[in-house]
């Protein structure tokens, strides 16, 4: 009796577990709209969840991706993983390219973001990788920066 007893607390502490509310993608009369509100709008931990939710509600828009293309150390290592990150960055250069908004402000824009989306990737890990990660991610900023893409 005592491992059903022990089954039924567990089960019933999980109901109680406050689930993240779901997002409820916006309509939009712009591609360009919807592009701003899921590069700019969003955290990027609501992105990263709901990532499939807003291709869904957007299938119009270009979500293709490639990953992080970083030589030699890909988009994961032992004290990072930017794969999301590049994600959302991907998603705002091909979809800015691809509505005819792509300028230098644009992009630099689109780069800050990416910096940002990096840092909370980052912001995640313990201490003791948090330094590296943070290091990584303003060379994986710079990189991008440098070769525009």
């Amino acid at each position: 009796m005592g491992v059903l007893l022990t089954s039924l607390v567990a089960v019933t502490s999980l109901l109680t577990v406050q689930l993240p509310d779901r997002l409820t993608p916006p309509s939009f009369e712009t591609p360009i709209e919807a592009v701003s509100y899921v590069m700019f709008d969003l955290e990027f931990t609501t992105f990263t969840r709901e990532r499939f939710r807003l291709k869904r509600a957007y299938p119009h828009l270009d979500w293709t991706t490639d990953g992080c293309s970083a030589p030699v150390v890909g988009g994961e290592g032992r004290s990072f993983n930017f794969t999301q990150a590049c994600i959302r960055h991907d998603f705002g250069y091909r979809n800015a390219k691809r509505l005819g908004r792509f300028t230098e402000s644009t992009r630099a824009e689109i780069d800050k973001q990416f910096l940002r989306d990096l840092e909370s990737s980052c912001s995640r890990q313990v201490r003791t990788r948090k330094v590296r990660c943070t290091l990584w991610a303003e060379t994986f900023y710079v990189a991008v920066r440098a070769t525009g893409s």
